[in-house]
């Protein structure tokens, strides 16, 4: 049986033979499904067979390196801003609803994690969009273009990926209830995962079953994208705050960071001490350098209230409950408001 490029170069010669004009041979393949590359292929072997020289090749190597950067830019911007979009409403999803299990390290985390998909959202979102786009030109400008194999790869290799990621979260989510273990934080998550993997799964699974540019099916993809990104922007600042606030947050944890090792070297200070006993002042305390407050560079305030027990104080710039949900005092040492606060603390203990 013959193979397509033979069947299709049997027919180009046969047309014209009787006379056929090229372009109507050309549309005629078009609308039957033939794509431009394979049509030009089978009719430079015509031409070369018929005027025995072959069809003179100018820039190929220099339009496949085009693409293939074009293509890899918007491939690796795609899965940059997708995963950030997807790990920041991970992250979101962690601090509104909380678990008994997390700790003041787990939310001081994400904050900063918060912080680093932002940025990579307003990074790599915009290049896609843009490289997107001169794409979708290109490929009406030159409709041969939609046929480029490092196109079909890096669309295969997307489709394989999103593929695994759907699958994967079906089998947890699966195992997650057969073992009872159902909370709202997964079913959240895996809905976002869902989202995330299932619209770039069937956009890419369409530009390869269709026609390689649709104006509707384009700014579909284009306005759910969007849509995502907004909506992860506006929950993000609206959980991080401004930069202001962020640095307001980083003073308080690096105040609180000082306090936690004047502690901890109280402790060990007072460690061949039984009972254990505070010092009177921090001038007796071995710390080299007396950590300072970071905004005044003035010294935090002690007090000896008798034996073992002694308050340091600071002033913070934020309350620390709104920074750590579901977080008690029983649970942080120095859980703090607003404004100057001392913490009760005893040189017996380490912090």
């Amino acid at each position: 049986m013959a193979s397509d490029s033979e069947r299709l170069s049997a027919f180009i010669r046969a047309a014209k033979d009787r006379g056929a004009d090229d372009a109507f041979v050309v549309a005629m393949l078009r609308e039957n499904g033939w794509s431009e590359r394979r049509i030009y292929a089978a009719f430079s072997s015509y031409y070369e067979e018929v005027l025995g020289q072959p069809v003179p090749s100018r820039g190929a190597g220099i339009e496949y390196a085009r693409d293939a950067f074009m293509y890899l830019i918007a491939f690796i911007a795609l899965g940059s801003w997708t995963v950030a979009v997807g790990s920041l409403f991970y992250a979101l999803i962690d601090r509104w609803f909380p678990s008994p299990l997390d700790s003041s390290y787990l939310f001081t985390s994400l904050r900063g994690q918060v912080a680093g998909q932002l940025a990579t959202i307003i990074v790599a979102f915009p290049i896609f969009m843009l490289v997107s786009r001169a794409l979708s030109r290109e490929v009406q400008r030159r409709p041969e273009a939609a046929d480029s194999g490092v196109r079909k790869w890096l669309t295969y290799l997307a489709l394989v990926i999103a593929a695994v990621v759907l699958i994967g979260d079906a089998v947890l989510f699966i195992a997650s209830f057969l073992q009872g273990d159902l909370n709202v934080r997964f079913v959240l998550k895996s809905a976002v995962l869902v989202a995330i993997a299932g619209a770039v799964f069937l956009y890419y699974l369409a530009t390869v079953r269709a026609d390689a540019v649709s104006a509707a099916r384009d700014r579909a993809f284009a306005l759910a994208a969007g849509a995502a990104v907004v909506a992860a922007l506006v929950f993000g600042f609206f959980d991080i705050g401004t930069p202001a606030h962020a640095r307001a947050v980083a003073m308080d944890l690096r105040r609180v960071d000082n306090l936690t090792t004047i502690a901890n070297r109280i402790h060990t200070d007072s460690g061949d001490n039984k009972p254990a006993r505070a010092p009177r002042s921090l001038a007796g305390v071995s710390l080299g350098n007396v950590p300072l407050d970071p905004a005044t560079k003035k010294p935090y305030e002690y007090r000896l209230l008798g034996g073992a027990s002694y308050e340091l104080c600071a002033t913070f710039d934020t309350d620390d409950k709104t920074e750590v949900p579901n977080v008690t005092a029983a649970d942080n040492s120095f859980l703090h408001p607003a404004g100057p606060f001392c913490f009760k603390l005893d040189a017996g203990k380490t912090y």
